[in-house]
């Protein structure tokens, strides 16, 4: 299947036509601002005539499509979700401008992404493992990042007092620009990135 996003949009050689359907999931990744699941955008695939697998299919060549056009957004995929978002390489311009880390990290202090790389590259873990691994107590924290929606819950132990297991979620990944949890980069490299954070921000989370 070959898939056009011009004025209008044709599946192969069907003759059906989407008219601004490039325009449309544009529009909804925009509006939603966060990560959009498919299956909630593939809500509207029937209102266009379109099968569930051809309107996926179209979503994901339009997210290949706009990010050849190498502009100042891309559109990442995120296991089963997909969010617009400003490139990578111009954060450090738009903090400048914004006086802020679009990517929202500019509450973040070391401590916590200390505790956000633990979990990360150790997933599913305990809050004795991350505190074991820090040194310290990390309850605060831990459930700090939560509520922001970095880390959640993934289920118990069948250990005694049934501890709480913890992962990172998709705004994490969008956090850090990855599609997969997969694609974390060497754990150094993460490392260095912490280091070079402010440590006057180390008592914020």
């Amino acid at each position: 299947m070959q898939i056009y996003f011009e004025q209008t949009e044709t599946v192969g050689n069907d003759p059906r036509v989407v008219p601004n359907l490039a325009n449309i999931i544009e529009s909804i990744l925009f509006a939603a601002g966060d990560a959009v699941k498919f299956s909630d955008i593939l809500d509207i695939a029937g209102d266009m005539g379109l099968e569930n697998s051809e309107f996926k299919d179209m979503i994901l060549n339009f997210a290949d499509s706009y990010n050849a056009r190498n502009t100042g957004l891309e559109v990442l995929i995120l296991e089963d979700n997909i969010q617009l978002v400003a490139r990578a390489e111009h954060i450090e311009h738009i903090k400048k401008v914004l006086k802020s880390n679009a990517r929202q990290t500019r509450n973040l202090s070391k401590s916590a992404l200390e505790i956000l790389a633990v979990v990360a590259y150790n997933q599913p873990v305990t809050k004795n493992y991350v505190e074991q691994m820090r040194g310290v107590d990390c309850a605060y924290m831990l459930n700090s990042l939560i509520e922001r929606g970095y880390i959640e819950e993934r289920g118990r132990l069948d250990l005694p007092g049934k501890p709480y297991v913890y992962g990172t979620t998709l705004k994490f990944l969008g956090l850090f620009g990855l599609s997969d949890i997969a694609d974390l980069p060497d754990i150094e490299k993460f490392k260095n990135n912490i280091n070079n954070i402010d440590s006057g921000e180390e008592e914020g989370v």
